[in-house]
């Protein structure tokens, strides 16, 4: 699945008339691809699939623990490739479960939902990681092959604002 969901972010970038180059796969995890605009190194890019082998997606807890999951293993990646961060770190996630939403990623790196009742309440799935979330500037969302959004933070990350311009999202 997540060969897919690469794929579709690529072919979505390289429409905006990026080039999009695959980073080779070592011992060490590492980011997916490398993003360039005019031949100079853009970002780099993590591509996650949110699919059905995940877990019970009957608890909505559990959906927000994974996706908090990725994050935290994205969050690895990227300091292993780009522990300076020299250049912004971007996180794609393609989303192959039905239901779902780009809301989802935001009530987990808030962690804040609101009931059915209309009430607000926190939730700490993202506690472990909250210090390194600086390290992702830019959260890109496609549900199945079709981008829907994207979320950054102007505040912690102008340079997130910045790569979403090149790529054409605002």
């Amino acid at each position: 699945m997540a060969k897919s969901g690469e794929y579709t972010v690529k072919r979505f970038l390289e429409s905006k008339n990026l080039r999009v180059e695959k980073i080779p796969e070592i011992d060490i995890k590492t980011a997916d691809f490398e993003v360039y605009n005019n031949n100079k190194l853009l970002c780099f890019l993590e591509e996650k699939t949110i699919d059905f082998t995940l877990p019970v997606w009957n608890n909505e807890m559990a959906f927000f623990n994974a996706l908090a999951k990725h994050i935290y293993e994205s969050i690895k990646q990227f300091k292993s490739i780009n522990p300076g961060k020299k250049v912004p770190n971007v996180l794609s996630l393609t989303n192959l479960v039905p239901a779902r939403s780009i809301n989802d990623l935001f009530i987990t790196l808030t962690g804040q939902i609101i009931t059915s009742k209309g009430k607000l309440r926190s939730i700490d799935n993202m506690k472990r990681v909250e210090k390194d979330l600086a390290l992702i500037d830019l959260y890109l969302w496609f549900d199945n092959d079709q981008y829907s959004g994207y979320i950054c933070d102007e505040e912690q990350s102008p340079m997130g604002e910045k790569v979403a311009r090149v790529m054409g999202l605002n």
